[in-house]
């Protein structure tokens, strides 16, 4: 015999379980959606990309994956970096589109002490000391850029005591231009606004640029010395003391660089997309807006105030981003009244310096001295650390050098 009561509760007991049961359901449709939908934007960035391809992508694909072969154990020695060290903290979101996550590489403080013995005359600060920080924006044709390439050069600099931040953001097909600047931006602001809280000194932040990431770097901070101290910003040109800009692009309206881009497999269409240009008559023009050289022209003489210090590194042999990006955009800095200096290696190429030098030991990586006379404004700190070992047979080095697509 059941009571009315007991029937009653038995109703109320399948009706929860029948709506828990259909909310479930509903979460688990609205998973399943949202994954489809993700996987519909890969296939359909991944077709808009391939019909830009040429034939000698192919060629140079095939070219990467022998490079990558001939270094994959340094390679798998970095990602087993990245994955276990603890002193990383990857993946934090710093914005709300798609890709806004960033990686910090925060040092021990017996590392910060380490800099301060070997550099400093043997005496060994009591206090604890704010580290400086670097913030880099990695390259990659402004189509394949990923945080995690910054993983070497953020490895290095973490034994000097130095904080990097690196910062992805959305590739081509997912965004152009100036949907890359727009993360960037948002990026750098997020470091800023954290540096203190990671233990850096707010008044020792540098901005690094590789590449592509040279580019969208010097965009990043030109806009936003235009808007000079609009307190809706969440930083300001100011809060950066120093720019350095490895093999940098500064002149994307030249057509001499348009045309060189094309011999080299990235299409000029492909070119004017990314760039926002469009395909009409009038592209130079619109290029322009995206031009770190065009827009020192504009607001350098008003801005040098507020800009810092820029260093540009550029390997003489570099047929991916021609030297002369550098080389030209050295006196339009000048010119507007903004500290420039260059460093150009010979016999260096686009990736000697920041992968092929590094892997073959300190004692080469001619950039992480220059950066660190740049960040410590004091020559030779690399010298006063042990030698550290190759990650490859220089034989091997070489052999990657020489089958290199970039």
């Amino acid at each position: 015999f059941i009571s009315s009561k007991e029937r009653r509760s038995g109703r109320k007991e399948k009706t929860k379980t029948t709506t828990e049961s259909a909310q479930r359901t509903g979460t688990d449709k609205k998973m399943i959606g949202r994954v489809m939908r993700n996987v519909l934007l890969i296939f359909r960035l991944l077709f808009k990309l391939l019909t830009f391809l040429r034939l000698n992508w192919i060629a140079k694909f095939l070219r990467l994956l022998l490079f990558s072969a001939l270094l994959l154990p340094a390679f798998i020695r970095i990602g087993w970096f990245y994955v276990t060290d603890g002193r990383i903290k990857r993946g934090i979101k710093y914005g709300k589109n798609a890709r806004n996550f960033l990686d910090v590489y925060v040092p021990s403080d017996e590392e910060d002490e380490d800099v301060e013995e070997g550099g400093g005359g043997g005496e060994t600060k009591q206090k604890k000391q704010l580290k400086p920080v670097v913030i880099f924006v990695t390259g990659g044709v402004w189509i394949i850029g990923y945080r995690v390439w910054g993983a070497l050069l953020a490895k290095s600099l973490l034994e000097f005591g130095v904080i990097t931040i690196c910062i992805d953001y959305r590739n081509f097909p997912q965004g152009v231009c100036g949907d890359m600047v727009e993360d960037v931006a948002n990026g750098i602001g997020y470091a800023v606004n954290a540096a203190k809280s990671l233990g850096g000194d707010p008044r020792k932040i540098n901005l690094i640029g590789q590449s592509a990431g040279a580019h969208l770097a010097a965009l990043s901070l030109l806009k936003q010395a235009s808007l000079k101290d609009d307190l809706k910003e969440t930083w300001h040109a100011k809060d950066i003391i120093g720019f350095v800009g490895i093999s940098g692009i500064y002149h994307p309206e030249s057509e001499e660089l348009i045309a060189h881009f094309d011999r080299q497999g990235l299409h000029r269409k492909i070119f004017f997309s990314i760039m926002e240009a469009g395909f009409s008559g009038r592209h130079i023009e619109a290029l322009g807006r995206n031009s770190p050289s065009e827009m020192v022209k504009l607001i350098g003489v008003e801005c040098a105030h507020v800009l810092p210090r820029f260093l540009l590194i550029h390997g003489e042999k570099d047929v991916s981003a021609p030297t002369r990006e550098s080389r030209n955009f050295a006196p339009t800095l000048s010119n507007a009244g903004i500290s420039v200096m260059e460093k150009y290696y010979k016999s260096k190429g686009h990736v000697e310096p920041f992968i092929l030098d590094p892997i073959l030991g300190r004692s080469e990586d001619v950039l992480l001295e220059d950066l660190l006379t740049f960040i410590f404004r004091r020559e030779g700190l690399s010298k006063t650390f042990k030698r550290q070992p190759l990650m490859r047979p220089r034989f091997i080095v070489e052999l990657a050098k020489r089958v290199v697509p970039f």
